[in-house]
């Protein structure tokens, strides 16, 4: 079935329509044209206001701007743990793969050694520590450190490089070189938690051994007192060598004393007993009997002082020779842990120097030479809008209170209130501009 060429009604409609639309959009477009003409118009016929509040604005963000300290950041960079390299390339797979992949190793709770130690330095002993050390109560004006420490954390920044694993800390300060000093305290501050706090096998193992060294040295000392305060009250050096040297010198005063007595039988022969060679023979003999009874321990004579010799008695050697030999004993044996402690403890402690993260620096926190913030130009300029902003909303705003009913309710009550409020305050009617402003409040009443 063929249709006639001309347009069906459908058409026609939305012909209609198109050309409704077409106007309507024109007299919209037209009708926002005439409202920006107004407006700048408007603007321009009380340009003395816009200006005045622009000037105001502009002063206040100079004066802001002058006012706020200049504020200096000194970074430092540290390199990732030696124990972060098996999971860094698991990092960088899960990194590869996109939002989802990063999202995934989120939900499995993969931590880094770098996210510990950005852990560790935004603890609350870390920044405790720092704000004791360096003053920063005073620094901040500050009545609690806990204050100085929520302003150390805003002033401070911690980033790690997902894919490398850097952290980089950023402090800002006042003083340049406080903040070269609060950025290098954070690293040596971690380093000595990480060191200190570190519970790896080896450390457990050579705290351990670092006791049992103390106590074996204190039972060595008392081993050796011992051995020491028996030696001086029993005159013994060496039981064996002192045993050895006393038989030595007995069997040499035994032969002496035969010496002695084969001479005197000799003499006997041709001198009588009243001979002073007989009577020397005589008390050679005795001499030597009594060396020899020294030596032995005998006290048959009464003069005998047992104190009056260097040495023991040999008839007192065993008797001594026992407990020399166990103290001599227990000295040996606990110089023997000695030693066996003390190497398996510095074993300890080169295996311990080995398993502890340690923290390496990339780059020294520096002293900044130039401000970081604020930047006074960007200040002013945005202060100058702002104003400007300001001025051409108050004109707009003034020119529809002007144009309102004076009957009207609304105005009443807003005149009422800001009228009031402006009375209590007599000295605000001295800024300027501010009395243009009553002129048309009352006016409007």
């Amino acid at each position: 079935m063929d249709y006639p060429q001309s347009a069906t009604p459908d058409q026609e409609l939305l012909a209609e329509a198109h050309d409704a639309e077409s106007a309507t959009g024109a007299e919209v477009g037209e009708a926002m044209n005439l409202r920006i003409t107004r407006s700048l118009r408007l603007c321009w016929m009380r340009r003395r206001m816009v200006f005045g509040i622009l000037a105001i604005g502009i002063l206040i963000s100079i004066l802001y701007a002058f006012l706020l300290p200049a504020m200096y950041t000194s970074t430092t960079t540290l390199m990732p743990p030696e124990g972060a390299s098996a999971n860094s390339s698991y990092l960088s797979l899960m990194a590869s793969g996109g939002p989802a992949a990063a999202a995934g190793s989120s939900l499995l709770g993969v931590k880094t050694p770098g996210s510990t130690f950005i852990g560790i330095m935004k603890s609350r002993t870390v920044q405790e520590r720092l704000v004791t050390r360096f003053n920063l109560v005073h620094e901040y004006k500050s009545h609690l450190i806990e204050d100085a420490c929520i302003q150390l954390a805003t002033d401070t920044q911690m980033v790690e490089d997902s894919k490398s694993g850097i952290i980089t800390i950023r402090v800002d300060a006042r003083n340049p070189v406080l903040a070269s000093k609060i950025a290098q305290g954070y690293v040596e501050e971690l380093d000595r938690v990480v060191t200190t706090n570190s519970t790896s096998a080896a450390r457990r193992e050579r705290i351990f051994l670092e006791e049992r060294l103390k106590e074996i040295k204190k039972d060595l000392d008392d081993s050796a007192k011992s051995l020491s305060q028996f030696s001086t009250k029993s005159r013994t050096i060496d039981i064996p060598s002192q045993g050895k040297a006393m038989v030595d010198s007995g069997l040499k005063l035994q032969d002496q004393m035969v010496a002695a007595r084969a001479e005197l039988a000799g003499l006997r022969q041709s001198y009588s007993e009243d001979n002073v060679r007989i009577r020397a023979a005589h008390a050679r003999i005795a001499e030597l009997q009594r060396q020899i009874d020294k030596m032995m321990g005998s006290t048959i004579e009464p003069s005998l002082d047992a104190n009056d010799s260097a040495y023991p008695s040999v008839s007192e050697l065993p008797a001594l020779g026992l407990t020399y030999s166990d103290l001599e004993r227990r000295v040996r044996v606990e110089e023997l842990l000695w030693n066996s402690l003390t190497m398996q403890y510095e074993a300890a402690r080169v295996q311990e120097a080995k398993e502890i993260p340690t923290v390496r620096v990339l780059d020294v926190a520096n002293v900044p030479q130039h401000k970081s913030y604020p930047v006074r130009r960007s200040i002013v300029l945005l202060g100058a809008m702002l104003s400007l902003f300001a001025a051409c909303i108050s004109v707009l705003g003034l020119s529809v209170w002007e144009e309102m009913d004076p009957q009207d309710e609304r105005k009443k009550l807003v005149a009422e209130i800001v009228g009031t409020t402006l009375n209590s305050l007599q000295w605000f009617w001295n800024l300027p501009g501010m009395s243009w402003i009553h002129r048309h409040l009352k006016g409007s009443e």
